[in-house]
């Protein structure tokens, strides 16, 4: 799922940035960052300056965004440097990623399970692709034209985000024609014709 997230930010434009809040430790050792969307991953601590990693220094809690910051003496200078998503967090992304599941299963290509954020069965690139610029068009519906390696797709005249997700799958089936899987369930081969 993480790459279909990736692509949807790239085609939004919702690019990282780096962002850094500094704090003075008074009384209280939990800081709120300033940015809402902060990758976890890239979180670096430094108090007066010093690198503060290590277990059990400091813990991130995403629901609230706040860190905690331990073994601070009063006027220490805690710097929280990390990069951040300026428009979605990846909750907020894997939430349109789900409705455009539903979307491109009521177009008729082909129905994908979202468990515990992995999709079933899993998608090839190409339908990564088609996932990402469905998610896209439901949450940026004015864009006009997408285009991927594989295929391009223009709207001339305005169009409902429904209309549009109907005509991107319409041309994406036909972009790929004939389409066989695996059933695992039932371990034989299935053909869908479009």
């Amino acid at each position: 799922m993480q790459t279909i997230i990736e692509k949807i930010r790239d085609i939004i434009g919702d690019n990282s940035t780096k962002a850094i809040d500094v704090f003075e430790y008074l009384t209280s050792d939990i800081f709120t960052l300033s940015e809402a969307n902060p990758i976890e991953s890239s979180l670096s601590v430094l108090v007066n300056g010093n690198l503060h990693n290590g277990s059990g220094k400091w813990s991130f809690d995403s629901s609230s965004n706040k860190i905690t910051v331990d073994d601070l003496s009063v006027s220490d200078i805690v710097e929280i440097d990390y990069n951040t998503y300026l428009k979605y967090s990846d909750e907020e992304i894997k939430q349109y990623i789900r409705a455009a599941l539903v979307y491109i299963s009521t177009e008729k290509y082909k129905d994908f399970k979202n468990q515990s954020d992995y999709i079933f069965p899993t998608p090839i690139e190409k339908e990564e692709n088609l996932i990402a610029l469905v998610a896209s068009i439901l949450i940026k519906p004015p864009v006009k034209s997408y285009r991927t390696p594989e295929f391009s797709i223009s709207f001339e005249e305005p169009l409902s985000k429904e209309q549009k997700i109907k005509r991107l799958v319409k041309q994406y089936k036909s972009y790929l024609g004939t389409i066989d899987y695996v059933d695992l369930a039932a371990n034989i081969e299935v053909e869908d014709e479009e």
